[in-house]
């Protein structure tokens, strides 16, 4: 497949099954965690960052291209993407061992990068499925991208959380966040904004210095995730407020 080149400033990011494939690596070579991208697996949060790695490069305009076909494969080929989703299934599969749950996803991500051009051909796809084999990715932003607080200030806007990351946990807010970061540096964008919220967190002491913000925002919602979550989220409509009226 021969990759057009992206507009001047943004380069392409990974695919999901190309960065499934970095994290497969890193877990071949070391036995146990932190790995790249993801730190130590937990499956739930590696399925939100996933989810918020493809909303972040989605928003740059970015298409996979072929490799959009991976659930496809995995669901109707593998008969493996059961109704529950892959995390909490394969979860339930090793007992509750989330390094074994994600290593045999992250191999079904290099099971279907092995398969050959003619292999994937003799598959039985729809027609619109098949419209995808050999198209290359590409990057063709329609409209500036959504960095990091605008991202959280739209989820914020919705206010149904569940439809960015299931069910609502500080854990799995995190990973989207972590995801949809990670999507937009591979890309070569500068999210500058984000760090000086977490600095603003830490100064005005809602944050101890050095932590992430789901323990602290859980603590003092007294272990509701769903409150904690809503008030990460008004703090960053306060931080945007302030850094817009100063």
């Amino acid at each position: 497949m021969n990759q057009p080149q992206p507009p001047t400033g943004v380069k392409f990011p990974l695919t999901r099954v190309d960065l499934l494939l970095r994290i497969r690596q890193d877990m071949q070579v070391r036995q146990s965690g932190p790995y790249s991208y993801i730190g130590i697996p937990n499956v739930e949060r590696v399925e939100c960052f996933l989810t918020g790695y493809a909303c972040g490069t989605g928003s740059l305009g970015f298409d996979p291209g072929q490799d959009r076909l991976f659930g496809d494969w995995l669901r109707d080929v593998k008969k493996d993407w059961p109704s529950q989703g892959w995390a909490e299934a394969y979860l339930q599969e090793f007992d509750g061992d989330h390094a074994r749950a994600l290593r045999k996803y992250v191999d079904h991500a290099a099971e279907f990068r092995a398969l050959s051009p003619t292999e994937l051909d003799a598959l039985p796809w729809s027609a619109e499925e098949r419209k995808l084999l050999g198209r290359a990715p590409s990057l063709q932003p329609m409209k500036p991208p959504l960095l990091s607080l605008d991202e959280l200030l739209e989820i914020r806007r919705v206010g149904r959380i569940g439809l960015y990351i299931g069910y609502a946990r500080v854990d799995r807010l995190g990973g989207y966040l972590d995801g949809y970061r990670l999507g937009l540096s591979l890309a070569g964008l500068k999210d500058e904004e984000y760090p000086r919220y977490a600095r603003w967190l830490e100064d005005t002491g809602r944050v101890p210095i050095g932590n992430t913000w789901e323990d602290p925002f859980l603590q003092a919602a007294r272990g509701d995730h769903e409150a904690a979550i809503h008030r990460f989220l008004d703090c960053v409509a306060e931080f945007r407020n302030l850094s817009m009226n100063p």
